[in-house]
């Protein structure tokens, strides 16, 4: 899988990415995103040298890129099978049959909260949660998959646990529950916000008897199934890492590609063969057997 964050700009300032941080898109450069020009050339590049079967375009927020169908389009060019978006649901109307239409597989939406104050606090931002709840079951009536994501914060959010199982199972939308990566500006601060995989259980098995199922070794998430036939995702990268199973390179809005989140080195793609080599071997020699973290925000590289 490459994952690419093709603008680092967000208009939210979430509390587990780039707390304070919101940005005005429309006071920003061209260069803060990423050229279809450039993703082209780029992924025609590594598509020659690795069999790339899905692409996640992702930031920053990615719906800000005003040519995001566009890189949907250049994506299924190349032949990719799969092309998914992770988006805080907060775009223009007509977006979502835009990127279908261009060749989109599959939309992620972050949801971390269903009480409006909650998301208000760990969003940075005072914008209606109706929108976005409406944004998601557009996206699903449409006929894309869908999927939605909760970081859980200590103290934030782990309230809302149980009510976004209620509304997303009661959707047939399957949800997944982050443990908060220590990455960024709260790197210093993991500690205290931190709730684990086995709280999340514990909380969900409060009101719900669920089993676990099968998962893909390459997947971040564990899944299980509840008996209501609720779906749902634990992403542990702490206390449950997957990193033996990561098939995944990162690319971000300059064209600079990386190999592991707990590692801020980036390498060069050249057009030349030997170079790009030499790169890509790089990049695979900084994944790590454990999730570390890094001082890097994940908006830079693909949250």
């Amino acid at each position: 899988m490459l994952r690419v964050s093709v603008t680092s700009l967000c208009g939210f300032g979430c509390m587990y990415c780039a707390p304070g941080t919101a940005q005005d898109p429309e006071v920003s450069l061209p260069s803060s995103f990423l050229s279809p020009r450039l993703f082209e050339k780029n992924l025609g590049l590594l598509s020659k040298k690795l069999e790339i079967k899905e692409i996640h375009l992702t930031g920053g927020e990615p719906t800000l890129h005003k040519e995001l169908p566009e890189l949907v389009r250049i994506s299924k060019k190349e032949g990719i099978e799969n092309v998914a978006v992770t988006s805080n649901g907060f775009f223009r109307e007509g977006l979502i049959e835009d990127l279908k239409g261009a060749g989109l597989t599959r939309m992620n939406f972050s949801l971390d909260a269903m009480e409006q104050n909650s998301f208000s606090k760990i969003s940075g931002k005072n914008l209606p949660l109706p929108r976005l709840l409406h944004r998601i079951e557009e996206a699903s009536s449409l006929g894309l998959e869908v999927k939605v994501n909760c970081t859980v914060l200590r103290n934030y959010n782990a309230d809302q646990i149980l009510p976004l199982l209620h509304w997303a199972g009661e959707r047939k939308i399957p949800i997944r529950y982050l443990e908060l990566m220590k990455m960024g500006p709260l790197h210093e601060k993991h500690s205290e916000l931190f709730y684990s995989a086995e709280e999340i259980r514990n909380n969900l098995g409060s009101e719900f008897d669920f089993i676990s199922v099968d998962t893909p070794l390459e997947s971040t998430a564990r899944y299980y199934e509840t008996t209501e036939h609720y779906s749902f995702g634990i992403i542990a990268n702490h206390t449950e890492p997957f990193c033996e199973g990561c098939n995944r390179l990162r690319m971000d809005s300059r064209g600079r590609i990386y190999g592991c989140l707990s590692d801020f080195r980036s390498f060069p793609v050249s057009e030349e063969g030997s170079e790009l080599d030499a790169s890509l071997e790089a990049a695979m020699q900084t994944k790590k057997n454990v999730f570390t973290g890094s001082e890097l925000s994940m908006k830079y590289i693909g949250g």
